[in-house]
């Protein structure tokens, strides 16, 4: 069974998909991307934070950086695929996947990486 770290996250990044898929049928165009983009940041913060208590809570020490960028991965990218599989029924046609996806997706590889090496060059273990 997951542990609730992992499934509070999971259940928030689901409600900003809905958030964001929704708020294409509550507002023009491009406001709705203005509030896509900000409820898929807010997941990202999400993952960046898990991500930092999994390193921290794990003991990850300097030179696991295999270790770091599992778990990186590990949190990251559930959270955004989790997000988008909620946002994508709610949005009701809107090209969501196709235009963006690919950015979504590198946009979480890069905070992905980015807290392996955080991680890894700022652990105190």
């Amino acid at each position: 069974m997951p542990s609730p770290a992992f499934l509070i996250p999971l259940g928030v990044s689901a409600i900003l998909g809905a958030i964001g898929g929704l708020a294409f049928q509550w507002v023009h165009t491009e406001r709705a991307w203005e509030l896509f983009t900000a409820a898929f940041l807010w997941t990202l913060i999400s993952a960046a934070g898990t991500t930092i208590g999994r390193l921290v809570g794990e003991r990850v020490r300097r030179n696991q950086w295999r270790r770091a960028l599992w778990l990186a991965h590990v949190q990251s990218f559930p959270l955004t695929t989790v997000f988008l599989l909620v946002a994508i029924p709610f949005s009701r046609g809107a090209v969501l996947v196709p235009s963006v996806l690919p950015v979504l997706y590198g946009s979480t590889l890069a905070i992905a990486l980015f807290m392996t090496v955080l991680g890894v060059v700022t652990a105190r273990f």
